[in-house]
């Protein structure tokens, strides 16, 4: 895989997208019939593209996905890792409400209405597992191939905001797929990046069931989405506070895991190279992939 392929293949993924939308609508939606067949078609959508471009191009399974094997202090170190970067994500989220719905809070009476299991299933491990080896697999590693760790975890990282279709969701995944290539790297596999978005996912499962039980008709996966612009400026602010104070820590933490694997100088090396591949990984696929996005997405806030 290189970033014409990646390319190309993110542009099928869009496509396929289209064409899955048009048919149900023909079919009056008569196949998604509640949220869980939704998530799961929607993870399809992402898989079927990037397995056809794997068998077509002859990719090693080994080369694209990182399957290393971890050790179970790296593990944990991941659960915190997750949480030390929670701040920044909730405050990303944050701002991007005073000018967008938030996603997940909109959807949460569907979610609630199926049973906790199988919502913890399909949104906090098959979604995680599915986006980790599109995004993290084939799409970075395609674009690392062609220029680069560092240029390809920005370009990476767009993408994967990009396919989230809205922007309250694209801002803080943006910053979310930078936070899971520099674990990837860190850690030299593929699993760290796997774990966190399991552990985040899931979270945020967890966090929408107790809120119904607790405080029932509200729903809300995140507190601020019942907040007036007023009060979520005041969050931003604590927001920021907390995440100066937390980020820091995630990265010793992050520069720990690397010891840890002993791929102690992998996130250093990654820096020093930033500049040294001038290859762009722009192409006309990409282009057009992005204009499609960001008209839906524009088009979505009206």
């Amino acid at each position: 895989m290189n970033n014409k392929k990646v390319n190309w293949m993110f542009l099928s993924i869009i496509a396929f997208e289209a064409v899955v939308i048009f048919v149900l609508a023909m079919l009056q939606n008569k196949v998604v019939t509640n949220i869980a067949s939704s998530l799961v078609l929607s993870e399809l959508i992402l898989i079927l593209p990037m397995l056809v471009f794997l068998a077509l191009t002859k990719t090693r399974i080994r080369e694209v996905f990182d399957f290393h094997q971890i050790r179970l202090s790296t593990v944990l170190a991941t659960i915190v890792f997750v949480y030390l970067t929670m701040p920044a994500v909730t405050t990303i989220n944050a701002v991007s409400m005073l000018f967008s719905d938030n996603v997940v809070a909109d959807m949460s009476q569907d979610i609630l209405s199926l049973p906790f299991l199988v919502m913890l299933l399909l949104m906090g491990v098959f979604g995680p597992l599915c986006e980790e080896l599109v995004f993290r697999g084939a799409v970075y590693s395609g674009y690392k191939n062609s220029a680069g760790a560092f240029k390809a975890m920005f370009f990476s990282a767009f993408l994967f905001a990009l396919i989230h279709m809205n922007f309250n969701q694209a801002m803080y995944a943006f910053f979310i797929g930078i936070v899971l290539v520099l674990l990837k790297e860190a850690s030299g596999s593929i699993w760290t990046p796997i774990i966190y978005h399991v552990i985040f996912n899931s979270h945020t499962v967890v966090l929408l069931y107790i809120y119904d039980k607790w405080l029932p008709g509200m729903g809300m996966a995140i507190p601020e989405a019942a907040m007036d612009k007023q009060t979520l400026l005041i969050t931003i602010s604590a927001g920021i506070v907390l995440t100066v104070l937390t980020l820091p820590v995630a990265a010793c933490l992050l520069f720990w895991i690397a010891k840890n694997e002993k791929n102690d100088q992998a996130l250093i090396k990654m820096w020093k190279e930033r500049s040294t591949d001038r290859r762009k990984l722009i192409s006309i696929p990409f282009v057009i992939s992005t204009i499609l996005c960001l008209a839906f997405m524009v088009y979505s806030l009206l």
